[in-house]
């Protein structure tokens, strides 16, 4: 399967609200709810990036990148469907994005996702631009973790 990334524009963002309530069901069963306008900054705010994950020219996923005012990107959500996890595919994506802004970043790890320390411990450890790669606590009560890196531009 080829994976690629593509940059969301307003217009299609009906793709992303479906996925991000499934998203946000499986990670907050308890809730909140979902509400499209919570991601509504995506589209108005300088320096946020919302991408659409391709499988072979089809959405499979979606993640959202926010650029702190000191330069750090922050991958603040990501998420790979169901039925394509577990193939190398949220790897492969997140390579993407991570190469295609570059730079110091950081992500959390939510509670709720089994095995995402160690997912992203492997991902990073698999990205051939990455360094400084640091493990930290978790930022807010929904997370089990944290991980600040660099991606070296070649």
């Amino acid at each position: 399967m080829k994976i690629s990334i593509t940059p969301l524009p307003e217009a299609n963002r009906t793709l992303l609200d479906q996925m991000a309530k499934a998203y946000f069901a499986e990670l907050l069963p308890q809730g909140p709810s979902y509400y499209p306008s919570s991601l509504d900054r995506y589209w108005i705010e300088k320096g946020r990036h919302p991408y659409l994950i391709n499988g072979d020219g089809q959405p499979i996923g979606f993640a959202l990148v926010w650029n702190h005012p000191d330069g750090t990107h922050e991958l603040t959500e990501f998420m790979i469907k169901p039925e394509y996890r577990h193939k190398g595919i949220g790897t492969q994506a997140a390579h993407l994005i991570f190469n295609a802004l570059g730079g110091d970043w950081t992500l959390g790890v939510a509670i709720k996702s089994p095995g995402g320390m160690a997912f992203w411990q492997q991902c990073l450890s698999d990205c051939e631009n990455t360094c400084e790669i640091s493990i930290g606590p978790p930022k807010t009560a929904h997370q089990s973790g944290s991980y600040t890196f660099r991606i070296e531009r070649q």
